[in-house]
């Protein structure tokens, strides 16, 4: 976004102090990234856990970057007008804030415990045929990410807001800026504990989003048993499977290709069999899309059609003579237990790859003992464990009696010994279905890569 007048910028970011004042030049945009930076941006250099923006001011400069704004100043050999602010972050804060104030798109903003990217991306397209709409890219879901989102706001009249949170007042902070004209909140599951210590504290952290606009609607899902029980002074509309919702669904049939839902007892969605665990998702997003004035008619109709799933969420592949159903992007116990009641239907031999449950804190183990039931229940042929907590699983599937659990320090392991059991206990006609789940730092789907 354009910023001609040298006030406006100061009036924004506050500097401490400014150097090469009278060599000022308008802003065209803002950008974080000295890599992707165009000429006449200016360039805020912040301070992240791995990399310090400040080493890379010299880069942005010789990339055409026509504004610096920093914590100290560093020379770049260039009369180039440099901020030295007190924080860079609150300069970010202050600058995302002053661009979405004035373009003024209409801001939906998602949160939840889980299914936040796949809820952004089905109202994403929902909308798309008929407003021009920008997003957060992947999961971009914190400061930063925000930041870069709202900076590449052009003519876009809506703008869907993933907001993400791991320690208490960053949803707060995170709604500051954006002003959301509509509120989401999928599920509050027991995630991120290290942070937010307790389901009470995910519960709290969540609602303070609609403390950042009073006049802003809110979108609560009635079968999350948490969030039915919430009270907010926010206009609310709720979606769930009972018909006091105000947008409601049942399951109409359910084969081993597909499953059908009926919404509003009229409308029919179709979604392959191993999405079934997003209809909230869906009920979400359509629910948000129809307060744009669309026709539940058409948007159901539409999410029928949607397939972009983000990556390693319960993505199907046929691989040989594998399908592999990839969702180790991320684990809760939640996604755990929904994912579980889905392949419990599923008829073909399974294995099971599981990976640690990450920021569970005092709970780890615990939830991790906790699978070992619905693990059974799921008649999966081979357990399969990878990482420090799932230890624990093994320990407690083999206490109820399960021995057909093994532990693995190796992705590549894991894939021999499904090549070699396969190939010793079937014929080579018959498909097996390899069910990949963990934490994003165990990086499950490498296992897919060494299998043949």
């Amino acid at each position: 976004m354009p910023i001609s007048d040298f006030t406006i910028l100061q009036k924004i970011l506050k500097p401490c102090k400014i150097y090469n004042l009278y060599h000022f030049r308008p802003v065209k945009a803002f950008s974080i990234d000295s890599r992707s930076i165009k000429k006449g941006e200016a360039f805020i250099a912040i301070r992240g856990q791995y990399h310090d923006g400040h080493y890379f001011i010299q880069k942005a400069v010789d990339k055409g970057a026509s504004l610096i704004i920093g914590e100290r100043y560093v020379p770049t050999g260039l009369k180039i007008p440099f901020f030295v602010v007190e924080d860079s972050y609150e300069a970010l804060r202050a600058t995302a804030a002053y661009i979405r104030k004035v373009k003024k798109p209409f801001v939906y903003g998602i949160s939840g415990s889980v299914g936040k990217t796949t809820t952004k991306e089905i109202l994403g397209f929902l909308l798309e045929k008929h407003f021009k709409v920008l997003k957060n890219k992947k999961t971009e879901n914190n400061i930063l990410g925000l930041a870069k989102t709202i900076f590449a706001l052009k003519d876009e009249k809506v703008l869907i807001l993933e907001l993400g949170t791991s320690q208490k007042g960053e949803i707060a902070d995170l709604a500051k800026i954006a002003i959301p004209n509509i509120g989401i909140i999928t599920f509050v599951k027991p995630v991120h504990l290290k942070g937010l210590k307790s389901l009470e504290g995910v519960l709290k952290e969540k609602i303070t989003l609609f403390k950042a606009n009073r006049r802003m609607k809110a979108i609560l899902n009635r079968d999350d048993p948490i969030l039915s029980k919430v009270k907010i002074p926010n206009k609310t509309y709720w979606f769930g499977k009972s018909k006091n919702n105000d947008l409601f669904v049942r399951l109409e049939n359910r084969k081993s290709t597909n499953v059908v839902f009926l919404i509003q007892n009229k409308y029919r969605l179709k979604l392959p069999f191993y999405l079934e665990g997003f209809i909230s998702n869906f009920l979400a997003a359509i629910l948000a899309a129809r307060s744009a004035g669309l026709a539940l008619e058409e948007l159901v109709s539409r999410a029928g059609r949607f397939r972009n799933f983000p990556d390693m969420r319960m993505q199907m592949k046929q691989l040989g003579r594998y399908y592999v159903l990839n969702d180790a992007y991320n684990a809760n116990p939640y996604s755990f237990q929904e994912a579980f009641r889905m392949l419990k239907n599923y008829t073909l031999p399974k294995i099971a790859v599981i990976g640690d449950m990450l920021e569970l804190d005092r709970k780890s183990v615990y939830y991790h003992e906790k699978l070992a039931s619905q693990i059974i229940k799921s008649n999966f042929e081979y357990c399969l464990t990878f990482g420090k907590y799932t230890l624990h699983l093994k320990r407690w599937l083999q206490k109820l009696g399960y021995k057909r659990v093994f532990h693995f320090t190796e992705h590549k392991a894991i894939a021999k010994f499904i090549e070699k059991k396969i190939q010793v206990n079937r014929a080579f006609t018959k498909r097996y279905l390899i069910f990949l789940k963990g934490s994003r730092k165990m990086e499950l789907e490498k296992v897919i890569a060494y299998l043949g």
